[in-house]
């Protein structure tokens, strides 16, 4: 038995040795391998109003790829995608392999919509046409004219305050319906409702000023006189007179553009010491310091101004220059400020507007006056007060006729209908013709 343990000793003894070291030693571990550093770049996003991007931001390895995903706003489109050298499949943004930060771009468009508007005769719009992204809203000026007013605006879901429309937030082509009504009745079958613009030329200066509105009442009362519808005047005329009552058709507003197509309130005003009675017209000649007349085949022009001498009376109530009597740059009428409208105060004896419907019944074709010596047989004077031959009335009888200058204002109260035929033909086929043709479109 000895020369066993003998024997296991040996081999111990070999293994320990063959260890190369002693049975305390621990076992190394084994060498670590490094693999290459691997870098990241941090793309961004940056997009306009109309969708978003998902993630807006990513740091991304090289040698990596990451997928961004478009989400696009109801009523917008996507209009481009770049950036990051990236691909782009429908809504998806594919980044691949970055080799440096880098920002992809969006871009969205909203869908484009068209509001158009459409007016009826007696007023107008600041545009007819508005062109709105998706979601906006538009605002609309509606202008009546002096002689009309807003019946009723409809369309795109909009809202009216004062003259002003406000349409919904569109998301579809609408248009809008502006529908204007007129102050006075269309006249009876067979009279011709007649719209002229007038233009209001004011000089003011230290004597004169004069408000919008008193313009405003100046052109109601005058509408009121050539319609017929001053009915507290009429209600007083004998009956044996009221069948000669005559509606004219003739209605007035205050011009609503200028002669440049610029949109104008129908005021003009210019500070100048002028008076309206003088012999060479200054207050129509700009080189004088007045205010030159708009074309006459397109407005009626009106000055107004002082009129008093030089002790301060009123030496002018008004004054028509009529086609072929005087220079075409003066053509139109001129009225005393002291008469001109009927909001209190105005001069006594002439409050009621009534100086301005005389001075147009001239303009028109009334040339001469009712009262007076008859000077020339072929006036509107001699005729009969319905153009008839057989009629006894005369338009000499009417003494509440407007055309009669010796009267108040209170008494002056209508035209007759054969005023108003020559009337008709100085404006259809007269010197007038050019203003009516030219302002057909408006009746």
């Amino acid at each position: 038995m000895p020369h066993i343990r003998i024997y296991l000793i040996g081999i111990t003894s070999a293994l320990l040795w063959g260890c190369g070291g002693s049975s305390d030693s621990e076992t190394p571990e084994p060498p670590i391998t490094t693999l290459p550093e691997q870098n990241s770049y941090m793309i961004s996003t940056s997009l306009s109003e109309g969708g978003s991007i998902t993630p807006d931001s990513f740091e991304l390895a090289e040698n990596s790829e990451k997928t961004f995903l478009i989400g696009i706003n109801p009523g917008h489109e996507l209009e481009s995608v770049s950036g990051c050298d990236g691909t782009v499949d429908g809504e998806k943004f594919t980044v691949s392999n970055p080799e440096k930060n880098c920002t992809i771009e969006v871009k969205f468009k909203a869908f484009q919509y068209t509001v158009n508007v459409t007016t009826s005769l007696g007023g107008w719009v600041d545009s007819p046409s508005h062109q709105l992204s998706y979601g906006e809203s538009a605002k609309i000026n509606i202008n009546p004219n002096s002689d009309h007013f807003i019946e009723s605006v409809t369309g795109c879901g909009g809202t009216l305050s004062e003259q002003q429309y406000t349409t919904g937030n569109i998301n579809a082509n609408c248009t809008v319906d502006v529908k204007f009504s007129s102050h006075f009745p269309l006249p009876e079958e067979g009279i011709e409702r007649i719209r002229l613009p007038v233009v209001v030329h004011v000089i003011e200066n230290e004597y004169v000023q004069i408000s919008d509105e008193q313009i405003y009442s100046q052109i109601e009362a005058t509408n009121q006189h050539f319609r017929a519808l001053n009915t507290k005047d009429l209600e007083t005329i004998e009956d044996e007179f009221s069948p000669y009552i005559a509606d004219t058709g003739i209605q007035l507003y205050l011009a609503s553009h200028d002669p440049d197509g610029n949109p104008h309130s129908g005021i003009n005003r210019k500070t100048a010491q002028l008076s309206i009675i003088t012999l060479d017209n200054e207050y129509a000649k700009a080189e004088k310091g007045g205010i030159d007349a708009w074309p006459n085949d397109q407005y009626i022009n009106v000055w107004v101004g002082y009129a008093r001498d030089f002790q301060g009376a009123l030496g002018l109530l008004g004054r028509a220059n009529i086609p072929g009597f005087v220079e075409d740059r003066i053509i139109g009428v001129v009225v005393a400020d002291s008469v001109f409208g009927v909001i209190p105060p105005r001069e006594p004896r002439f409050d009621e507007g009534k100086t301005l419907t005389h001075e147009l019944g001239h303009l028109f074709g009334l040339i001469g006056h009712t009262h007076g010596v008859p000077t020339d047989e072929n006036t509107h004077r001699h005729l009969t007060c319905d153009g008839l031959p057989t009629t006894q009335c005369k338009n000499s009888d009417l003494a509440m006729n407007f055309m009669n200058a010796e009267t108040d204002d209170k008494d002056q109260k209508m035209f007759s209908i054969s005023q108003y035929q020559v009337m008709e033909k100085w404006l259809k086929t007269g010197p007038l013709q050019a203003l009516y043709l030219n302002n057909q479109d408006n009746n």
